[in-house]
């Protein structure tokens, strides 16, 4: 396999319905989706979502990023999934790479799409011989709502697809307990039910909202005060009830260590546009196996199918995880680039993506209607 060719859009495609959380409001997706071209015109794709407020990257300096290493990339050839994985580690690791990890995200999951495709292989068999998971469970994830109404619309989506898992976004303590007694009074108490705080909360304000939501049975807290107090979040981890899980404090294998030797979480959250891909994700799952700590695989809201794949391809290869999130892009976005659909079905209960590479096609049409070329690349 040769690099000859690579494509880097960026894409922005509107929402159905405007989302919002502590840290941002979003009415269309902010993404890169990469194509990389092998030398019979075979092609590959991947995606990567910056956060700004997550990661410090914005849209401007991933695709700049992305286009410095799609240089590095292009013309690379080789016939072995060992040197290939070399290479990506090389690259991964070296800046602008490690500093940009929506930008590697995207071009390493393009890469490996590409390469499985060539081997009529499901994406997944890059990294192992079988997938440790026949099925999976989605959670899903409701957003900060304006007003009851339209929290019980949502709601009853979830009671439509019967689903076992559900995480609130909450912006207070007590606009939060108030969402909460509404999604257990509306769907009952069998459904697994969780809080993302987003970073919105005091420690003080974190322990009220715990012991406040006690009766009602919250599964676990994530990100309860902003990702740069380490202190608080040791605090309210020493102190809590409830599992605490750590996603804007965690995008790095070194935010992983800290949050370790302090004891800061009971959990990660890992994503692979955050966390910089699949190669430094199964690294944070694999520390979070070794020290007993949960893992969730979160989504980024307005993910496409791309993204959605590669993360379903992740779980695939993640013994051991808790809480699963993604495949959302049929139910956020008014139009996907890809041709399948890979949403969850009833109890949000999906099969592993078969192949080969990520197991869907790129409609070019839509992804040329919402996406704009930045940089190209040829050998």
């Amino acid at each position: 396999m040769r690099i000859d060719k690579i494509w880097i859009y960026r894409l922005a495609i509107p929402f159905s319905r405007v989302v919002t959380h502590s840290l941002h409001e979003r009415s269309e997706t902010e993404a890169i989706i990469v194509a990389i071209q092998d030398e019979t015109g075979m092609r590959g794709y991947g995606e990567g979502t910056p956060r700004g407020y997550v990661t410090g990257e914005s849209l401007a300096a991933t695709v700049d990023a992305c286009g410095s290493v799609a240089s590095r990339m292009a013309g690379f050839s080789t016939s072995s999934a060992d040197e290939l994985g070399e290479f990506l580690r090389d690259l991964g690791s070296a800046h602008p790479s490690a500093c940009n990890p929506s930008a590697w995200c995207a071009l390493e999951v393009a890469i490996l799409d590409l390469w499985t495709k060539n081997n009529r292989a499901p994406f997944w068999r890059f990294f192992a011989e079988n997938p440790v998971h026949q099925s999976f469970t989605y959670s899903g994830v409701v957003p900060i709502l304006p007003d009851q109404r339209q929290l019980l619309e949502v709601l009853e989506l979830a009671r439509l697809f019967n689903l076992s898992f559900l995480k609130l976004k909450i912006k207070d303590c007590d606009s939060g307990l108030e969402a909460v007694k509404a999604t257990r009074d509306y769907l009952g108490t069998d459904i697994d039910l969780r809080v993302d705080a987003n970073g919105a909360l005091s420690v003080p304000e974190t322990l009220r909202f715990i012991e406040m939501t006690r009766s009602h049975g919250i599964s676990a807290m994530e990100q309860p005060v902003p990702k740069s107090d380490l202190e608080g979040m040791t605090e309210v981890t020493s102190r809590s009830a409830i599992p605490i899980i750590a996603d804007e404090s965690l995008c790095t294998m070194e935010d992983a260590i800290k949050l370790i030797e302090h004891k800061g979480c009971h959990g990660f959250n890992i994503r692979l546009s955050k966390c910089g891909g699949f190669q430094k994700s199964l690294e944070l799952a694999q520390l979070a196996r070794a020290r007993g700590i949960l893992i969730q695989i979160g989504s980024h809201v307005g993910e496409t199918g791309i993204l959605s794949a590669a993360g379903r391809h992740f779980a695939s290869l993640t013994p051991g995880y808790t809480y699963l999130e993604g495949s959302f892009s049929r139910f956020v976005l008014k139009e996907d680039i890809v041709k399948d659909d890979i949403s969850f079905g009833g109890g949000g209960k999906a099969l592993p993506l078969g192949g080969p590479g990520l197991g869907l096609q790129v409609n070019d049409w839509i992804l040329h209607k919402w996406g704009t070329l930045v940089r190209f690349h040829s050998v």
